[in-house]
């Protein structure tokens, strides 16, 4: 019953953002754009977890989940407004000219609100859909291999 509530929660959670920016702003000219760059991040902030994990062979778990997401919006903020920033400085001669004046931090506080949806989203999908504790997969490394008793032999 845990699992089946974390995966509504996780798919209303997900489609939060998409809803709300539908509804708030009708006739919002970058809506796909918007939606491209939230979503995006947070993926792209997952996929690099997936993929370290996967390297290491250690399980993932679903605040990890999480926190990759919002690594991931953290990331694309500074690319975009570090990259935006260097733009208007090298067009226009203004840090600020390149966004829309002020407002940056209104854009860095939305991108992060509706980031955290998604990745809280992704996490609880991700709770919900893992298998057993006991099914996770096998460690590898040096200490990863159970301890050998020594062969008694008669």
């Amino acid at each position: 019953m845990t699992r089946i509530a974390a995966m509504i929660a996780g798919l209303v959670l997900i489609g939060c953002p998409a809803w709300w920016l539908a509804t708030a702003f009708p006739d919002f000219p970058f809506w796909g754009q918007t939606l491209l760059a939230i979503y995006g991040s947070v993926l792209l902030g997952i996929a690099v977890h997936w993929v370290r994990a996967k390297q290491s062979g250690l399980p993932s778990f679903p605040m990890e989940i999480f926190k990759a997401g919002m690594y991931g919006v953290l990331a694309a903020c500074i690319v975009f407004f570090g990259g935006g920033s260097l733009y208007g400085l090298a067009k226009y001669g203004s840090f600020d000219k390149a966004i829309g004046g002020n407002l940056w931090g209104m854009l860095v506080i939305f991108w992060g609100i509706l980031g955290a949806f998604v990745s809280a989203g992704m996490a609880l999908l991700f709770y919900a859909w893992r298998g057993p504790p006991w099914q996770a997969r096998p460690r590898q490394g040096p200490w990863s291999s159970s301890p050998r008793l020594p062969s008694q032999s008669n």
